[in-house]
This record gives structure tokens, sequence and C-alpha cells, in this order.
């Protein structure tokens, strides 16, 4: 008998058997779970069994009593802020939905938190394989509620990887008998539960709305029909979102990435080892010290505001509509169009600015760039491109919102494409480039850039395609090319703390040194480095991830120049991937859009026709149009949208803000339909906003509270308000007022 028609069997005698239902776990028959296949993993040295099934659990909690509130005083900025008291939290309900053979087995729900421990104890001995994986969305939250009960049941976790403070992607038991992984599907998913059932299109969604968490709750209370519904739907919806996700994958079970960006990081492993790429990476990896030299070169994306259009002197309404023209996948673009760095980068005696300006189209430079009295070349500069957080030292610097107007004194770690920014807006007199290497550009390996085409092509035809979970596959690798491109070679291993010690508290997270087992000391940085580089799976250069966000600085700047500025055009505001502006040359914003085609087509790459349209990567499109538009700096930002025709008209005159740890929807509320009201010292109300605080509570062992709940560590969330701050904005008649005198100079 086959394995598929052994299923079918089994299937159609759970369905007679065990149709599925929503149960207490005191009600179910635990023996059913013996229908569950197992099956032994790949490899050849691999001998466990794993639990074909897929199993998801989450739990809700309700606070002890209700936040008692105070008030504090803002003096100097005369604003009454509310706070909140954290009290204790505790499990009030738990579910677990089981899902195999096609179709969800049963969906168990209790109270108290060591229930939710003994059910999974039960559905664990009652299946054949050693090893089983449960979900949780968002496990450092549920994790956290049951950390002391799961540890109370099987002792303290033998793996737990953790990618940072508070967040655990996966949390593994062994008893001996069997192995229990825990393993956090927001990671994978990258969204909300809500987001990711809806992108996926699965049969059950969650039941937003059916669940009051204001309403103060007793382990044991009966749920109503709604609640009963909302619990329900949490695991039942995610258990379908992963097995949708798993068949699109054609994963097992254990074989399933702990992130969205482990999804294209095998796939490239894959391809990588099909063309034998691993011999070619180890002859361009980078030396331990090119490597930590390289982390300085690397930066983010560009965010900032026009210093002479922040807050409310100026002005907020213009003469013409502010624009905004955003790239169209900035990344991957770059990655098809651009040459990089393609063998060892070798040492060469200093340069100057203009000899590496000059062979940058053939050469990848990296080199510490030291200027004396750098400044802007005027005042007109909208956004300077110096970044003082990166200077490895710098003398008596004017900022604007963490970039650079002058400075007596600036060493810096760039590369040659951040330099071509820099040499065009800056002056300077004195400049020299030391610690130089250079290494040969060609373009990235044709099988790499090939399948980011392919992922842009499937994003593009997926979208109205009909088939929503190929295309939500589609949009989130390409969307984690970038992040898989410039991952650390050497992380930081973050330990929790299961129990409190003369040095650490319990639930406490602390970065511990890994021990090398050949010498049983911690392994040095070097030693941590060339752990990586000897890996087989080691494939992709860090320096490329490095390349991809300083052409993408570029490309930003260069739409930035595509303002009409001779006929009072502006550039106000840009981030990463877009520009918002008045007074756009369109001439120029088409040639720059012919420019990123031609660059495409030189590496034999067109655009993706669908539905009698041509898309193209990496060219500006316009993403609104805006009657009102006001800044306060960097991710901080409100506007109207226009009756502009390409506006959406559902989006017509309405207000929008961008307000870095406020949610959007609810934080326009606070403004009162009046763009003035966002302003420096502007309180965001967490009570109108739903911005929210968490308290991490733990404690030394389980305790009962007054009222006999169950209770063990807790996270307390809290209304946060949100208090609205300008930047300071340099006067820049008074830069130049004192004469800078350099103190030191030891290069």
């Amino acid at each position: 008998m086959t394995m598929t028609q052994l299923s079918h069997i089994r299937r159609k005698w759970l369905d007679e058997h065990q149709p599925y239902n929503m149960l207490h776990y005191s009600l179910f028959n635990y023996q059913v779970l013996d229908n569950i296949f197992y099956h032994k993993k790949s490899g050849k040295n691999n001998s466990e069994t794993y639990n074909d099934v897929i199993i998801m659990f989450d739990t809700e909690t309700s606070k002890e009593s209700p936040n008692t509130t105070f008030y504090t005083y803002n003096k100097k900025v005369g604003v009454k802020q509310l706070k909140y008291n954290t009290v204790n939290n505790y499990v009030v309900a738990w579910t677990i939905c089981l899902y195999a053979f096609d179709r969800p087995i049963v969906t168990l729900w209790g109270h108290r938190p060591s229930e939710l421990v003994n059910c999974i104890d039960m559905i664990t001995d009652n299946m054949k394989g050693k090893q089983t994986y449960l979900y949780a969305h968002n496990l450092q939250y549920d994790w956290t509620f049951t950390r002391l009960f799961f540890m109370k049941k099987w002792g303290t976790p033998v793996k737990q990887l953790n990618t940072k403070s508070h967040n655990p992607i996966a949390i593994e038991f062994n008893t001996g008998d069997k192995i229990i992984t825990l393993k956090d599907s927001l990671c994978l998913a990258q969204r909300k539960l809500e987001k990711w059932a809806e992108d996926l299109d699965v049969p059950h969604k969650k039941a937003v709305g059916k669940w009051d968490y204001n309403k103060i709750r007793q382990q044991g209370e009966e749920f109503n029909a709604d609640e009963l519904q909302y619990i329900e739907c949490d695991v039942l919806a995610g258990v379908e979102c992963l097995d949708t996700l798993k068949r699109q994958l054609n994963k097992r079970i254990y074989s399933m990435p702990y992130t969205a960006t482990g999804i294209p990081r095998e796939e490239v492993k894959k391809l990588a080892k099909e063309n034998n790429y691993r011999q070619r990476f180890l002859s361009m990896v980078l030396t331990y010290e090119q490597y930590r030299h390289m982390e300085k070169v690397y930066h983010g994306g560009y965010t900032h505001a026009n210093r002479h259009y922040i807050g409310l002197n100026a002005p907020k309404v213009f003469d013409n509509y502010v624009v905004c023209f955003d790239f169209a996948s900035s990344y991957p673009f770059v990655m098809l169009s651009e040459k990089y760095p393609i063998e060892k980068f070798t040492p060469l005696p200093d340069m100057s600015v203009d000899e590496i300006l000059d062979d940058s189209e053939n050469t990848a430079y990296t080199f510490d760039l030291i200027l004396i009295k750098p400044r802007l070349l005027d005042d007109f500069t909208p956004m300077p491109a110096l970044q003082h957080s990166k200077c490895i030292k710098e003398v008596d610097a004017i900022i604007d919102n963490g970039r650079i107007l002058c400075a007596g004194y600036v060493k810096i770690a760039l590369n040659e494409t951040d330099l071509e920014v820099i040499n065009n807006q800056y002056t300077w007199d004195y400049a020299i480039c030391t610690n130089v290497e250079g290494a040969m550009k060609g373009y990235l390996p044709r099988w790499f850039t090939d399948y980011v085409f392919a992922l842009f092509k499937a994003k593009t035809k997926l979208k109205t395609a009909g088939d929503p979970v190929a295309y939500a596959l589609a949009k989130a690798k390409l969307n984690s090319l970038y992040g898989m491109l410039v991952q650390k070679s050497i992380r930081e291993n973050i330990v929790e703390k299961y129990f409190s010690t003369s040095k650490h508290k319990s639930g406490e997270y602390v970065i511990e040194e890994e021990i090398n087992p050949k010498t049983n000391a911690p392994y040095t940085p070097e030693e941590l480095y060339e752990k990586y580089v000897n890996k087989f799976n080691s494939v992709l250069p860090y320096q490329w991830g490095v390349w991809v966000t300083s052409y993408a600085f570029r490309n930003l700047h260069c739409l930035g120049d595509c303002v009409d500025y001779e006929h009072g055009g502006q550039w106000l505001y840009s981030d990463t991937d877009s520009c918002y502006a008045i007074n756009w040359d369109m001439n120029k914003v088409e040639e720059y859009n012919r420019k990123c085609i031609e660059k495409l087509n030189a590496n034999g790459y067109g655009g993706v026709e669908h539905e009698g349209k041509v898309y193209y990567l990496g060219v500006a499109e316009f993403d609104g149009s805006y009657e009102e538009f006001i800044t306060l700096g960097a991710k901080r930002y409100a506007c109207r949208y226009s009756d502009d025709p390409r506006n959406k008209k559902d989006d017509w005159h309405k207000l929008k803000i961008t307000v870095a740890g406020v949610p959007k929807k609810t934080g326009v509320k606070c403004l009162n339909n009046d763009i003035s009201n966002f302003k420096k010292y502007t309180n965001f109300e967490g009570s109108i906003t739903g911005k929210l605080t968490h308290t991490y509570l733990f404690n030394e062992d389980i305790f009962y509270d007054s009222n006999g709940n169950e209770c063990g560590d807790s996270i307390d969330l809290t209304p946060c308000d949100y208090l609205l701050d300008d930047i300071e904005v340099p006067d820049w008649e008074e830069i130049f007022y004192d004469e800078i005198e350099v103190q030191t100079y030891e290069e």
C-alpha cells in the first residue's frame, strides 16, 4: 500500500470517527492521534523521527485589575501626559489546533497555563514520532506567560534561538523520550495573523472584535459564543496559513524555515550549489579585518527632511501640489543593474578623491576619507549626505538631524559610490583617502540575478492573477533578498536566563560568549568569522549588500536632482526610496527612468508585460499628490491628499501621518483633521492611538493570586502617549561666524 493510499484511508477514518470540532481539552480522545504519520528526517546521520502534523497554540490573558492612572506634567513644554501603573496579568484562555491529512483535526481549549502544558504532554504522548513542532504567532508573548509552566514540566530548554532580547524564534525541550520545539510563525509570516490569513485567503480568518481585551476575567469562567469563536479562529487560521505556506514551499514541517528571509536563502543556497559558486565565494571573501572595516562602510536607508521646511515657520500649503515619487523595487533593481566587487580586495596606496572617482566604474574601493574643513557647497543643498553617526572621528561638526553641514575635521569609512554623492555636495580645504583597498567590478552572477528578476516577474504577474498564495510568497521573497545580503557574518549570542543568579534576574536576556569546544574557551571574534566563512552554505559576500545600499543612496539623490530648482522647486523630504517635492522637472524624471531601463537592458533584463502594461524595476513612479505637507524631521511628517486624479478618489482631502512609533490610522485622529496641530509637543495619546508599552513582570516561581488564578511571568500592556518633537535647525549664518581651528590631525 502506498503512502497516498494509507493517507486516504486514515483521512476517511477520521472524517467518520473524529469530524473537526472545538472541544475542551478534557473531552478529547487523544488516542485518535495514533493515526498521525511519523517519518524519519532526511539525512544519512539523522535517525530522529518527527510527527507529521501542524500545531499552533495561543493564549489569551487578563489583567488582575484595571490599571490605575496618574498624570505627569512637563513644565518645560506645558504638556500633561497620562501614565499607567502596571498590574499582574495571567492566562485565562488557551487553544491548540492540530492539522493533518489536509484538514484540521481538532481545536482544544482550556483556562490555566498548567492545563496547556499537560495538554501538549498528552498530545505528544499519543503520537509515535519523537519530535513535535508547535507554532505560536508572536512567540515572545505566549512564551513569557507560560515559560515557568513549560520548565516545571520538562526542565530548561536545551536550545533557544533569539534574534534580540525578549524575541525568541525557536525554543526546544528534550525529555529524552520526546523533543518539543516551539517556533514563532510571526517571524515567518512577517505580518499580523489577520493580514496573513487575508493575504493567503485561507478558509478561516481571525475573528476580529469578538474578544474584549479590557474585560477583567478570572480563570475558569465561561465564554460566550463570540469569545469561543475568537480563540478558535486564532489557531485555526494559523494552521491553515502554515499548511498553505508549507505546500507552496514544498517543505516538511520539520524543514520549514525560521524566518521570511530563510525562504529565499534556502533557494539561493541551492542555486549556488548547482552553479558551483562556493569556490567563487571563497575567492572573494573578506578577511576578518576587511569585514570589520566593511561594517563601518555599510549604512542603511537615507531618511531626512529639508531643514528649511521644518516646523510651523515653514509653509504647509504650497503654490503647487507636493508630489511623491518612489522607486519600484529599489534594492532588487540595483542588484540587476549595477556592478559589484567580484574579487578579493587588495591594499592600495593613499589616493585622492579624484583618483578614486575617475576609476569608480571599473573598481570598487573602500577607504577612510579624511576631510579638513568640509562644508556644503551652499545653503540650498536640501539633503546633506555626510552621516555623523558613521564618522570614525569628527571635530566641531555642525549637525542637521544626523547629517553634517560643516566640520573642522572628519574621518569616515566610505566606498566610491557614497563618495560620488558627497563630492557633489561638499567642498573642503584638504582631502585624502587612506586605508584604501580595491577590487574589480562586475555584474552579480547570472544565477543570482536571474533569480531576482524571476521573483519580480512573478510578483508583477501574480498580483492580479487570482493566486494570492503565490503572489504573497513571491513578494515576501523579493523583499527579503536585501536582508539576506546584509546579514551579519558575526552574530551576537543572545541567551535567556531562566532562573535568577547573583548576576542576572530570571527572564533577563544577555549576550554571552560562545564556547569553542576545541579549546574550551570563548570564541574570539576572528574565530567566529572563520566559522562563518567555513560554513559550506556561506555563498553570498557581505560586501554586495553594502554596495546595494550605496547604489540606492546615490539613486535617491539622482532622483532628488530632478526637482526644478530654477523655478521654485524644493525637495522637502526623503525616505530610503521616495522623494516628496514641489515642482518636479518631469523631463528629468523621464530621463532618469530612461537611464534605469538602459541599465537593465545592458545586463540583459527588460520589463515585465502584464495586462497591457510594461513594468520595470527601479523607475520612479507617482506615489501621491498632496495639498498640504508639514515635517518636523525624519520619520515625522503629515500631509493631506489633493484631488489630483492620479490619487485614489477615496483618499482625496484625507489627512495622513507618519510618526515613528505611532500607528498611522489611529494617530491621525489626534490632529482633529487640522494639519496645523502637527507641531512640536503635540501629544499623541495612547488611549486614542492604541500605542502600547510593554512591561515585563518576572517571578521566581508559579503562584496563585487572591482570586485563585494560576500565575507565572507576564507582560502588562498599557497605553503609551507619544510627545512629538522636532529637530534643532542650525542657523546657516551662524555656522561660519567663528573660524574653526583643527586641534588634532593624527593621520
